[in-house]
């Protein structure tokens, strides 16, 4: 359970499944929140770029240009109150101001505070490079700190904008009328009917909490220039880069002290880990590590150090502890966050857990056509006192005919009010939770056609199956063998999803390295594992070549049946039969322990991204939940378990040698269809993609084993890291990418799952990280190379 401890007026208390910094506003493709009239631009969501950031705040305030956003009378509420004085806010202030909108500017402390708080000389990057900066500030080529805060001045006094500085934004509220007020933390209120948050992800510093920390002057959060302290007892409390680059910056002047609670700097940049090293080792400064500031006295600090106590004299303590995110202020507001579990968060996700268990569960259970069916329904139990009530086809009748009617003309005002939002127009009508109606209702459509065949409510109707689902007897007449149940139709929609997802994303995305994995993804699924085995099975019927192609791809671990002789051929079958089955052993044997250990030692886990389908479905059709994967130290400590699935794969395969079969058919009931499909799929929307590759599947973590040998890397450019985080938000395996770059040092197998997906790689906005050594040509196939990254010699001040 997390806690936000802001300074605002109500405290939100809340469970999320990722770290606090990777929590931002759900928005969509207007950058528009869960709450319609509430934009969320740059840095709030997620894009940690000026040049973005700048972008959005034009783009939207366009968007509502076009929607016929402005009002005339002046006694109406503001058109729209921009909150954040940021690159984005400022912005979208000076469109507004064009566009003609009745706004103000509010901001908390200074402008573009976050940008002003950078170290004296450190640079402001103009990325992404291909893109030109359409926005006022027209910001195309790097610039430090101080020129691009002069560049923002000024703007702002060119453009005379209207900014209320030293104004924090407590919540926003939504009146009756549909328009807005942005309350402060004074009380004023705003009234406006647009709302623009454009606050970044840095909120308000850290406090630090000890005796005397509230004594007026004697502890300061922000740090403009060196040159504030001249010959003063500075002590700096902190081990981010921004502390060690204060302490760095001070020390020329002054006497500075360097405390910090840990053991080592594991967050420091490389260099500045060098230059602090080197100081220390001069007598230049002092770091007192594993410290803790107890209390502050008028001219003393004291710390507490293990067990003992140290007093320091000391003018001034600068506290670098980072800040706090601003999700009170976005819960209080009602926005929806991604991370954070809420009630529909935990609902949507037992209706995914319940499909998940019906199709892995439940589709043997029916057929595609009547002469496949058995005898009776599906009973659905309890529900016999309904019968009497209303019967189940006067249920589906009634939905048949009445949903059509209300379904229709929603479907067409949305349609309507789609187009004209594609436009940039405001909707002349729109439905409250209109998608929502229309999803539900074609459901209830689609399930008054399919129930009646299916399920009963007396129970003198019910049998135990096959259940007959209408619909799909073309399917079943075109290939009978392999649409006889829901099964073939299920595997049809697996791989059709995995090559329409994997097209949909790489699309998107629009970077070689995501369109070499995801073809590479769907020729593998379409032939290997869908395309040749079905070809076989449906016009050979049963054969030998149909087991053996599996053994070929699915290894064990994950395949417990592939030392398995039966029952791919039996006591009748020709000879012949048995010789195709014994090399199918034998090569699912050299397939485990020498062509898999192999593979990962030189090129690391990419069966775990380009052969496995379990790994298939997840990097295409599950792409999009990527970022809600687990993080931090809690699910990398269950990680550690995952070996016991390989020791308990073993025992069960030992045991199904020698005869036993009971504890093969409960492995493969509670792991290999409970965890690996049920629960794994079902989750994806929710705990990421990864979680049974994370933590369940013996075969993932046979080739971390072999990891720890491996040559795959991915190796960041020393000092270029500007701690964004987008590396870790959207790394599917929950590792911690940031870290090692800003130290300089590679993502290896030797203490990491990395599947080698090459996300981290396209995601990143600095083009930071790169496949394999900075200095040689690189792989993500044994056979495709990856794209070449553009060498950049530029590093962080």
């Amino acid at each position: 359970m997390q806690t936000s401890r802001s300074r605002s007026r109500n405290k939100a208390t809340y469970f999320a499944t990722v770290p606090t910094q990777e929590i931002v506003p759900v928005t969509n493709d207007r950058h528009e929140s869960s709450v319609s009239g509430i934009f969320v631009i740059g840095d709030a969501t997620g894009t940690p770029l000026v040049k973005v950031a700048a972008q959005h705040g034009r783009e939207v305030v366009q968007y509502l240009a076009k929607s016929d956003a402005a009002s005339d009378p002046a006694d109406r509420p503001l058109d729209v109150v921009i909150i954040g004085a940021g690159p984005g806010g400022i912005s979208a202030a000076v469109e507004a101001k064009r566009q003609g909108f009745r706004y103000v500017l509010l901001e908390r402390g200074q402008l573009a505070s976050t940008i002003a708080d950078f170290p004296l000389g450190k640079m402001v990057y103009s990325e992404p490079r291909g893109v030109s900066d359409s926005s006022a500030i027209g910001f195309d080529v790097d610039e430090d700190r101080d020129t691009f805060m002069d560049r923002l001045d000024r703007l702002v006094t060119e453009e005379g904008l209207v900014v209320k500085k030293d104004t924090s934004v407590e919540r926003i509220e939504r009146r009756q009328d549909g328009a807005f007020e942005v309350v402060t933390s004074e009380s004023k209120r705003f009234p406006t009917r647009q709302v623009i948050i454009a606050i970044g992800r840095q909120g308000e510093p850290r406090p630090l909490e000890c005796v005397g920390a509230d004594k007026e002057g004697r502890v300061v959060y922000q740090l403009r220039s060196p040159t504030d302290y001249v010959n003063r007892d500075v002590l700096v409390v902190g081990g981010g880069n921004s502390a060690i680059e204060s302490t760095l910056m001070l020390m020329q002047h002054n006497r500075v002290t360097l405390s910090y609670r840990g053991t080592e700097f594991y967050r420091a940049k490389k260099e500045n880990r060098r230059q602090l090293e080197a100081a220390i080792q001069d007598g230049g400064l002092r770091a007192v590590m594993s410290s803790q500031v107890t209390e502050i006295g008028d001219h003393d600090v004291q710390l507490t150090v293990g067990d003992s106590s140290e007093t320091l004299r000391n003018d001034v303590v600068i506290a670098k502890l980072g800040t706090l995110p601003p999700i009170d202020f976005y819960l209080n507001s009602d926005l929806e966050l991604d991370g954070i579990w809420n009630k529909k968060r935990v609902f949507y996700a037992l209706i995914g857990l319940l499909v998940g268990v019906f199709i892995y569960f439940g589709a043997k259970h029916l057929a595609l056509h009547p002469d496949a069916a058995g005898q009776g329904r599906w009973l659905i139990p309890g529900a016999d006192h309904l019968a009497s009530v209303i019967p189940l086809k006067t249920m589906s009748a009634i939905c048949q005919w009445f949903l059509p009617l209300i379904l229709l003309p929603m479907l067409a005002i949305d349609l309507i009010a789609a187009g004209m939002r594609s436009k940039g127009k405001h909707p002349i009508l729109e439905i409250p939770h209109g998608r929502k109606i229309l999803w539900t209702g074609a459901l209830a459509y689609l399930a008054s056609h399919l129930l009646p065949s299916v399920v009963t409510l007396d129970p003198g109707q019910a049998g135990p199956g096959p259940y007959y689902v209408p619909g799909f007897a073309w399917m079943y007449h075109l290939l009978p063998t392999y649409f006889g149940n829901a099964y073939g139709l299920y595997y049809l929609a697996y791989f059709s999803a995995i090559a329409g997802f994997g097209i949909y994303w790489a699309a998107k995305s629009g970077h070689a390295m995501i369109w070499r994995r995801n073809l590479t993804i769907i020729v593998t699924q379409w032939t290997l594992w869908w395309g040749i085995p079905t070809f076989i099975a449906v016009f050979l019927g049963r054969n030998p070549w149909t087991p053996l192609i599996s053994k070929s791809l699915n290894a064990w671990p994950l395949n417990l049946a592939a030392f398995q002789v039966a029952p791919a051929v039996g006591p009748s079958d020709p000879a012949w039969w048995h010789t195709v089955a014994v090399a199918g052993v034998v090569w699912a044997v050299f397939l485990t322990f020498v062509v898999i250990p192999l593979m990962t030692i030189r090129w690391g886990k990419i069966y775990c991204s380009y052969i496995c389908s379990c790994g298939a479905l997840a990097e295409t059709v599950g792409n999009g939940y990527r970022h809600r994967g687990p993080k931090g130290d809690t699910p990398r400590r269950y990680e550690r378990y995952g070996f016991v699935f390989v020791a308990l794969a073993a025992i069960v395969t030992i045991a199904d040698l020698y005869g036993f079969t009971g504890p093969l058919s409960q492995y493969n009931l509670w792991v290999g269809t409970a965890l690996a499909g049920a629960v794994a799929i079902g989750v994806y929307p929710f705990l990421g993609q990864r979680l049974w590759c994370r933590m369940w599947c013996p075969l993932a973590f046979w080739m971390n084993f072999w990891g720890r040998w491996s040559r795959f890397k991915i190796t960041p450019e020393p000092g270029k890291c500007i701690d964004c985080n987008v590396c870790n938000q959207y790394c599917q395996m929950g590792i911690d990418i940031k870290s090692r770059a800003l130290k300089g040092l590679p993502i290896t197998l030797t203490d990491s799952p990395c599947v080698g997906c090459n996300e981290c790689i396209v995601r990143c906005p600095m083009d930071v990280l790169h496949l394999g050594d900075l200095n040689t040509s690189t792989k993500s196939l044994p056979v495709i190379a990856a794209e070449a990254t553009e060498q950049d010699d530029r590093c962080v001040a």
